[in-house]
């Protein structure tokens, strides 16, 4: 295996935590700087906006950089950026560096599968791009739990400066070691949008980001979920993360395998109907007796991880169907979607928190769950 391709799985290690993260400490971060937990969630909406909407631009901008300067000056931003989530004091100004943060996790993961394909020699392109995707299942099962146990017993600040630290190694050893001469993707905006007009890629698109809606209305606020609905202790959220991690990890695994048995609309089918019971299921959780509510709700995380992380590869899966020749501007596409769902799903979890009670976050999602199954079955399989 070629090793410089390990800085890359490190770089998409740092993202993945961060992502992550900020779920398990939101609650302190609302503490800390005065705010109620749905104005925290600005800082889900602003980097989701910002990663869905700035990703593409920002491409475009940079398509004529060779990718080394691309990847290690994105990794160089969401690392300074990291840094200063770890100083900064007030909310507002929290919110513009998480915001700018996901200008550079975006741009990273944007260019980092290419630039891992074009470092692979023949016929090792699908492990070297495996190696860069490791490290986001390392950061999901592995990285957020230590995180977030680290952002619980040394603070969540200590937690943010120690991501940067990681992010600006991992960009200068890029720059140091990766060639300077892997071309850019030149391509305009429009014709990045162009895929936009087969049939059926745009009900296929949105499938993607009202699902992502869905889950993280309920995930977004896990945290006061944990501690405020099921009266558990926040040291507990660590474990709490590490049961969705372990549960990621597997449905990112057979969910490409079912796709590939059964096709990507029907798993699409099957992991959002898993969906909406769990999501339904929330509430029910809190009506256990004491002793059996945090088994059940470990239980109930490790499945959430994998009907989570389950529905990615047969979305791509049915993107690769619609337009075989075109996978990296839909599956680009894709991202862009997912982040403006994630974008919602803080607004409509913030939503319920302001208006209705914190047990409706499942419930809630689980109805925009039931709108993303239509939507699937709606979308064809082939163009």
């Amino acid at each position: 295996m070629d090793v410089r391709l390990l800085w890359l799985a490190l770089g998409a290690f740092a993202g993945s935590v961060e992502s992550s993260l900020i779920v398990s400490v939101l609650p302190a971060i609302a503490t800390e700087t005065g705010v109620s937990l749905a104005q925290a969630g600005y800082l889900i909406f602003g980097y989701s906006i910002a990663y869905g909407i700035g990703t593409p631009l920002l491409s475009t901008l940079f398509g004529h950089l060779d990718r080394r300067s691309v990847v290690a000056g994105a990794e160089l931003l969401f690392g300074l950026m990291c840094l200063l989530l770890g100083v900064l004091p007030g909310f507002l100004l929290l919110v513009l560096a998480r915001t700018c943060m996901a200008l550079g996790a975006g741009l990273f993961t944007s260019t980092a599968q290419a630039t891992a394909v074009a470092l692979a020699a023949p016929g090792k392109r699908g492990s070297a791009i495996s190696t860069v995707v490791m490290g986001g299942s390392i950061a999901v099962a592995v990285g957020v739990p230590a995180s977030a146990l680290v952002a619980e017993f040394l603070g969540w600040r200590v937690a943010y400066l120690g991501l940067g630290v990681l992010a600006i190694i991992a960009s200068a050893t890029m720059w140091l070691k990766l060639p300077g001469d892997i071309h850019g993707d030149p391509r305009t905006i429009r014709e990045r949008l162009s895929v936009l007009k087969v049939p059926g890629m745009p009900l296929t698109l949105l499938a993607s980001g009202v699902m992502v809606m869905a889950s993280f209305t309920f995930f977004n606020y896990l945290a006061p979920v944990t501690t405020d609905l099921l009266g558990l202790d926040r040291v507990l959220l660590p474990l709490v993360m590490f049961a969705f991690g372990v549960g990621a990890v597997f449905g990112n695994f057979f969910g490409g395998r079912l796709a590939d048995r059964i096709g990507g609309r029907q798993t699409m089918l099957v992991i959002g109907g898993l969906m909406v019971v769990l999501l339904a299921a929330v509430p029910l959780l809190a009506m256990l007796p004491r002793p059996a509510v945090l088994p059940a709700f470990l239980f109930h995380m490790l499945l959430y991880g994998v009907v989570s992380w389950g529905f990615f590869p047969p979305q791509l899966h049915r993107l690769a169907a619609l337009a075989p020749a075109a996978v990296p501007l839909s599956a680009s596409l894709n991202l862009t979607s997912m982040n403006l769902g994630g974008a919602l799903s803080a607004l409509v979890g913030g939503l319920v928190l302001e208006n209705l009670d914190i047990g409706w976050l499942g419930p809630i999602g689980a109805v925009v769950a039931v709108a993303a199954l239509v939507i699937a079955y709606l979308a064809p399989d082939h163009r």
